[in-house]
């Protein structure tokens, strides 16, 4: 009798000796909940993990999501490369070594003798993991600059493909994809309950519980259903810190990000036709409230919880670094953003993709530039 998805997920995990967890790149909070329930879970089944959220910036992550501070935005080399010189004939004096015109030179000194080209041998090391679990992830491109640094590493490694969207590819060796999950963490309670529930704790069901909150706009979406809401009542009893979860998301908006909304709300363009919304904000949008780009990803997330007849929203800023303006792209199924931008050469995933324009473009017409582009893009792809 062959195994489920999650009896397949379960024996991976168990054999597995260090985990990857990863989520899309420039992820929201229900991708960070869903690291953080992993974390908080695995890390007291007592399996070594660790985590990456590609192009997060650590100061957005939620304070009440714990270990945090674990997840990275990029990751290290995945294994390294062994060179092995046999010394018990030739004993070794000095070794030495520089890096010339890109590449690497060793110098190995022998006390006496000489060495031949049989004493040296090579091979690559072991892989930093064994086990790759990709969260809320639609497809091996929306990994960002894991994907696009590290193909070799997971194309070689068993990946557990863990989502709730509809395009999602099923592009992992094991698929746990449920459309009717309201978010990726729902997807999560029940793998980590049938494995085994006294591994829950207030951390896990915390992170868990911040996902389908979020991801239901607190359950006023229409796809909640009673299991749902059976689960989020379950999580409540685990330990789950609503009350944190609900301050973190909707009540915690400072007085300057709240100007900054409301330079942007008052730019807000719509174009009917082909459902695409804009704003844009200039570089003194930023120096007079004295905040980042960063601050207008929460933005787009109200935006796309309160204007569901957008099919697509772009958020156009001067850049603070360069003369360049940047683009902030969401994208409501079946649109995805990384099409809708491909001729920008924007990276990112299905719902959000991110790119920058050509130094010396004016904001004005890098908005009418990109507007355009998008409108037009629309209308062939409805």
């Amino acid at each position: 009798m062959s195994l489920t998805s999650e009896q397949q997920a379960h024996e991976a995990i168990l054999r597995s000796k260090r985990i990857l967890v990863v989520t899309k790149e420039h992820t929201a909070t229900d991708g960070l909940a869903a690291i953080a329930a992993c974390l908080a879970f695995l890390k007291k089944s007592g399996k070594p993990i660790e985590a990456v959220a590609p192009g997060v910036e650590p100061a957005t992550i939620p304070a009440y999501l714990t270990l945090a501070n674990e997840i990275k935005s990029r990751i290290g080399a995945m294994r390294a490369f062994h060179i092995s010189l046999d010394v018990s004939r030739v004993p070794l004096s000095e070794l030495l070594y520089d890096v010339r015109d890109n590449k690497l030179e060793i110098q190995a000194v022998p006390k006496s003798g000489e060495w031949s080209a049989a004493d040296v041998s090579f091979k690559p090391g072991e892989d930093r993991y064994d086990l790759v679990i990709a969260l809320d992830c639609p497809d091996i491109r929306s990994l960002g600059n894991l994907s696009r640094d590290h193909a070799d590493f997971l194309y070689r490694t068993t990946i557990i493909n863990i989502d709730c969207d509809p395009a999602n590819e099923h592009w992992g060796q094991i698929n746990l994809v449920d459309l009717n999950a309201v978010a990726t963490t729902e997807i999560l309670f029940r793998l980590f309950e049938s494995w085994n529930r006294t591994l829950l704790d207030e951390d896990s069901a915390t992170a868990i519980l911040a996902g389908m909150i979020f991801k239901t706009n607190s359950f006023k979406t229409a796809n909640v259903t009673p299991r749902t809401l059976a689960a989020a009542s379950q999580l409540v009893g685990l330990g789950a810190r609503r009350e944190q979860i609900v301050q973190g998301i909707w009540r915690t908006r400072s007085v300057p990000t709240l100007k900054l909304w409301g330079r942007a709300l008052t730019r807000l363009e719509y174009d009917r036709e082909v459902g695409l919304s804009w704003i844009t904000l200039t570089r003194n949008d930023f120096l007079e409230t004295g905040l980042t780009p960063a601050a207008i990803e929460g933005l787009v997330d109200e935006l796309v919880a309160y204007a569901p007849e957008a099919k697509a929203i772009a958020i156009m800023h001067e850049s603070l670094e360069s003369e360049k303006v940047c683009v902030s792209l969401h994208a409501n199924p079946p649109l995805s953003a990384s099409d809708l931008s491909r001729s920008f050469n924007a990276t990112g995933n299905r719902s959000r993709a991110n790119f920058c324009l050509e130094k010396g473009i004016s904001l004005h017409d890098g908005v009418t530039m990109v507007v355009d582009r998008l409108r037009d893009t629309m209308k062939t792809t409805k």
